[in-house]
C-alpha cells in the first residue's frame, strides 16, 4: 500500500479512536448526573437501572413514597463515541440527548392535559386529538401547544407551562387520568434535568382530585 493511502487511514482510525474514548466518557458521565439529579428530586426506595447499547443510555425504574407508586423512564444519549455517525444523529436526524419518565400513583386525576412543543406535535400519535380542545401559548423563542378534555385542566396546564424553570427543553408534559400517570419529555442541555424535573413533581399535585 503507498505511504499516500497510508497515512490518511492510519489518521481516520486514530480520530476513530479518539472519538470513541472521549465521546464514550462524555456519555457516562451524562449518564451518571442525569441519574444522580433524578435520584435527588424522586427519592426513591428503591431503583433498578438498565444499559442501553453500552453508552447510549438507561431505562431505570423507581419505586417511589407515597402518593407516588413508581416512576419509569429512560435517558438516552446521542453517539458520541461513533466519529462517522455522529454528525449524521447530530445534524442530518436532528437527535439530541433526551429524557423521559412516567410517574404513576393511586390518584384519582383531574383529566387528561397536554403540553406538547408544536413542532414535536407533528411527529406523535395522541389518540382523540381532534376531539381535544387546544390553545397554542408562545414562551421564548418556542410556542406550545395546550390540549385538554375538560375544561377545569385548562388553567392547571397554563400554570404548569408558566411555571417551568426552563421551557426551552420541554418537548412534551401530560397527564393521564385514566392510568393514573404523568409524563415529562425533556432535551436537556448539558445534562441538566434537575430543576425542570423538581417543578414538574411539584405541579403533579394540582392535578389531584
Amino acid at each position: 500500500m503507498q505511504l499516500s493511502y497510508f497515512i490518511p487511514l492510519l489518521a481516520l482510525g486514530a480520530a476513530g479512536s479518539a472519538q470513541y474514548i472521549l465521546g464514550s466518557k462524555k456519555n457516562r458521565w451524562l449518564g451518571k448526573q442525569m441519574s444522580l439529579q433524578a435520584e435527588r428530586i424522586l427519592e426513591p426506595k428503591d431503583k433498578e437501572y438498565v444499559n442501553i447499547g453500552g453508552v447510549l443510555g438507561y431505562n431505570f425504574v423507581y419505586k417511589l413514597r407515597d402518593p407516588w407508586k413508581e416512576a419509569k423512564g429512560t435517558f438516552v444519549f446521542i453517539p458520541r463515541h461513533s466519529l462517522l455517525y455522529l454528525p449524521v444523529s447530530y445534524y442530518l436526524i436532528g437527535n439530541r440527548d433526551r429524557f423521559y419518565v412516567n410517574l404513576f400513583t393511586d390518584k384519582k386525576l383531574a383529566g387528561e392535559g397536554h403540553i406538547i412543543e408544536k413542532r414535536y406535535l407533528r411527529r406523535i400519535k395522541i389518540d382523540g386529538l381532534a376531539e381535544m380542545s387546544r390553545e397554542e401559548v408562545a414562551v421564548g423563542d418556542a410556542t406550545f401547544v395546550l390540549l385538554w378534555r375538560k375544561d377545569e385542566v385548562l388553567p392547571i396546564l397554563r400554570r404548569s407551562l408558566a411555571a417551568m424553570p426552563d421551557p426551552s427543553t420541554l418537548k412534551h408534559f401530560c397527564c393521564f387520568s385514566d392510568n393514573k400517570n404523568f409524563y415529562l419529555f425533556l432535551k436537556p442541555k448539558k445534562g441538566e434535568i434537575e430543576a425542570n424535573l423538581k417543578k414538574f413533581l411539584d405541579l403533579c399535585p394540582e392535578y389531584f382530585r
